[in-house]
């Protein structure tokens, strides 16, 4: 029949309480303190400037005519000309006289720079830190590489950031430190976090893209915070139509969401952004594969192998489902790992005669509690990277804070619902 908004907070409000006390207790003894580690503190550490001497031989010459694109041990970002800014440099780009020229990569390689003819030293350097001015024509981005990345596993300098994402990268943090050395010849991990200078059409794109995480977007619209009361009042009247059944719980959404952008709580650009392109067309497809899994008899087959190995016994039944589900949101992701249960576990109580409700119940929770990897959920891979956390952390903390999970919410449904179904 389906359940209300309101038919899981039996066992939320334990689960919520309890772990959280769990993560304070544990936590911050468990998890090393890497608070003072900002790897993109300073922009002066990765960057560096020179100058493009006037009247000199460089003068009319393309990016790649001299020499400066393919240099080893930095990587040109931009060129500030006569107070503008050109980003993402091409190889043709033209060079002209007093033209500022920004480099990421090991510092130390400016004495390489200043060997090349045309170059001098910034009539600026060292005095003002240009990447910290903001200009219409750069977004500074911090983000982090998703699992989803065309560009993983490849080095900086063949990933074609440029004419792929219209972007530059102008430093790599890993584990919370910064990577060193040669930045062309990084190659790009999941869970990286990059500094990067982009066009501002990047950050729109990458709502949709999925490429990265973003973490700080210095361009991003501010929220209205004169309306928060205005859109506090529409979330409780949504959520109490709902409740009480005047209205389902898709028209109170529908409805809800057209009042905050009448009301000005949110623009149209905010809220096409907050859309989940992948969320939507995974819950989208969840019926067709529900569909396939029970006409093709695998959730049949499965059913039987998950009854015979817990003996038919229901309670151990009801533990299996959930480490099962546990074990698959870790693994892929929650929405998929839910999507994959739902079908076997209506077939196992069916088979069985098991009352289903508390089994959808114990899918719901162990789909959601994902903290062993920073690959199970998309929020544990935002702070992977920015938290200077190794994946060794998420074990550490990770596994205990399943398992505690785990037995709270079993012990709520074993306690709370029969699993037996009543004739």
């Amino acid at each position: 029949t389906g359940f209300s908004i309101f038919s899981i907070t039996t066992i939320s409000i334990p689960v919520v309480i309890l772990g959280l006390l769990f993560m304070l207790i544990f936590f911050p003894r468990w998890l090393p303190n890497r608070e003072q580690n900002k790897a993109f503190s300073n922009l002066r550490e990765f960057t560096l400037e020179v100058s493009i001497a006037r009247n000199g031989p460089l003068v009319g010459k393309s990016v790649e005519e001299a020499g400066l694109r393919n240099l080893k041990r930095v990587y040109l970002v931009e060129i500030e000309r006569n107070g503008t800014i050109v980003t993402a440099v091409s190889s043709e780009e033209k060079l002209q006289s007093d033209d500022r020229l920004v480099f990421a990569g090991d510092t130390e390689a400016i004495s390489d720079l200043l060997r090349i003819s045309g170059i001098v030293p910034s009539a600026e350097n060292g005095h003002e830190q240009p990447l910290m001015t903001q200009r219409a024509e750069r977004s500074l981005v911090e983000a982090v590489v998703s699992p989803h990345c065309t560009a993983i596993g490849n080095a900086i300098r063949d990933a074609r950031f440029r004419d792929r994402y219209g972007a530059v990268v102008l430093a790599v943090a890993r584990n919370g430190e910064r990577v060193k050395g040669n930045l062309g010849s990084i190659e790009l991990l999941a869970g990286d976090t990059l500094l990067l200078e982009a066009r501002p059409a990047f950050v729109s794109r990458q709502r949709y893209n999925k490429d990265f995480l973003l973490i700080n977007d210095l361009d991003t619209e501010t929220p209205r915070h004169e309306r928060a009361p205005l859109a506090w009042a529409i979330l409780l009247v949504v959520i109490s139509a709902a409740s009480f059944a005047i209205i389902s719980m898709l028209n109170a959404a529908l409805i809800g969401a057209g009042l905050m952008i009448i009301t000005g709580c949110c623009s149209v650009n905010q809220a096409e952004r907050s859309l989940d392109i992948t969320v939507i067309v995974t819950i989208a497809a969840s019926f067709a594969l529900g569909a396939a899994l029970q006409k093709t008899g695998v959730a049949s087959f499965l059913a039987e192998n998950i009854i015979n190995l817990s003996h038919g016994i229901p309670w151990l039944l009801l533990i299996l489902i959930y480490i099962t589900v546990s074990f698959l949101t870790e693994m892929i992701t929650n929405n998929a790992a839910a999507i994959l249960m739902l079908p076997i576990a209506l077939e196992v109580t069916e088979k069985a005669g098991l009352n289903d409700i508390p089994f959808v119940f114990a899918i719901m929770i162990a789909a959601s509690a994902s903290f062993a990897t920073p690959l199970g959920y998309q929020t544990n891979l935002m702070v992977y990277g920015p938290g200077g956390y190794k994946f060794t952390d998420f074990l550490r903390v990770g596994l205990p804070m399943n398992a505690f999970i785990g037995a709270i919410t079993l012990s709520v449904l074993l306690l709370g619902w029969p699993l037996t179904a009543s004739n």
